[in-house]
């Protein structure tokens, strides 16, 4: 997923502080809790977008449901957030920063897209391969997409790797009609 360049520095900032103050977990978890409630709420989640609502509301509101939840560095954070105008984008700052956290802790999220389910061995196998060639350690997610028909779609990184038949099919539909035919006179 692409983020907002400011989502990427706000949540840069924070995991260099949480890590400074060596509360990486306790802020990780703060963030997880606000995720949980704005993806809960709707109410809370149209409040953080609007830009009716004064932002000294905003944060008298964010105050008042978090009351004591948050540690003093993720409160002072949302607070930073809310002043400076930039709560509609918190939740993809806080996704950011799972991602950061990740990261810096040396694990990478790959996402793999299948026909069927994969068996337990099949899904040893692949972490094991790519804790391997990548060097790290690895998280993987699996998706169920009847449509690929066949074989495998591999989101690592940044990188996709199409295996799929489906995926082959389009190459070669894509092949055939960019293929001119000219005739020699």
């Amino acid at each position: 997923m692409n983020y907002p360049r400011v989502a990427s520095r706000y949540s840069k900032a924070l995991l260099e502080l949480a890590v400074e103050k060596n509360e990486l977990e306790k802020v990780s978890a703060d963030v997880a809790t606000l995720k949980a409630a704005v993806s809960g709420s709707r109410d809370l989640e149209l409040l953080l977008a609007s830009p009716i609502v004064k932002t000294d509301k905003k944060q008298a509101i964010l105050n008042e449901v978090f009351k004591g939840a948050f540690s003093p560095i993720f409160e002072g954070f949302v607070s930073l957030i809310t002043k400076n105008g930039r709560e509609s984008i918190l939740t993809a700052i806080c996704d950011k920063f799972e991602k950061d956290v990740l990261e810096h802790k040396g694990i990478v999220e790959a996402e793999v897209t299948t026909a069927v389910a994969l068996a337990d061995a099949d899904k040893a196998k692949l972490v094991a391969s790519l804790k391997t060639q990548l060097g790290k350690e690895v998280i993987l997610k699996e998706h169920v997409d009847a449509s690929t028909i066949g074989g495998m779609k591999l989101f690592v990184g940044g990188y996709q790797i199409d295996n799929t038949v489906s995926g082959k099919l389009r190459a070669l539909r894509n092949q055939l009609i960019d293929t001119s035919y000219e005739t020699k006179l």
